[in-house]
């Protein structure tokens, strides 16, 4: 199969596929080498922040390790006729992206618990309880938090959704602060109802 690009700096994407499908290792050079630049370069604008440029790698090479695992069944997904094979190699980037970050916001609050001196919940500072578990929302969520919730000057006014989110939001949130201070105050400690 001749790998070359087109005079458009194109790849044919299905014949592509179906030759990496057949494991042939210059099918794989060539799609790593059109595809993975730009994938990278999705990665850091889909991440937007600090440490992106060191984790667009990272989370760049799960997905190409994923691509081949169980023999190949993400990559046999692959329809070139619903869309560019860089547009699919995006989905997975979003997900990996998802992943890393709740992993991240997982590890920052087990940390965070375990950090903290206080033994019992009437010790602990409740500005440093409630700062991690700010910690833990998305970001529509913070801002929904900060402006709706809390009521913070300087989100006041600037979120923006409509009255079906709002209620969704502050359902999510609220049930997200439950479990969260169940896991700060412990079971035990959860007032009980007589």
């Amino acid at each position: 199969m001749d790998m070359s690009l087109s005079s458009h700096g194109q790849v044919d994407e299905e014949q592509l596929v179906a030759c990496c499908l057949r494991g042939e290792n210059r099918a794989w050079e060539t799609i790593f080498r059109v595809y993975h630049p730009q994938l990278v370069s999705i990665i850091k604008f889909l991440m937007h922040g600090a440490g992106a440029a060191e984790q667009a790698e990272e989370i760049a090479a799960a997905i190409w390790s994923s691509l081949c695992n169980d023999n190949y069944s993400r990559l046999r997904q692959y329809d070139a006729r619903t869309g560019r094979l860089l547009v699919y190699l995006a989905k997975f980037a979003r997900r990996e992206i998802w992943r890393s970050r709740r992993s991240e916001m997982k590890r920052h609050t087990r940390e965070s618990k375990a950090a903290r001196p206080e033994e019992r919940w009437e010790e602990a500072d409740g500005g440093l309880v409630l700062q991690e578990f700010i910690a833990t929302l998305t970001r529509r969520e913070r801002e929904f938090f900060q402006s709706d919730l809390v009521g913070s000057s300087e989100a006041m006014g600037g979120f923006r959704a409509s009255t079906a989110n709002r209620w969704q939001l502050r359902s999510r949130i609220l049930k997200k602060l439950r479990k969260y201070m169940i896991g700060v105050r412990g079971p035990m400690d959860t007032p009980r109802a007589e």
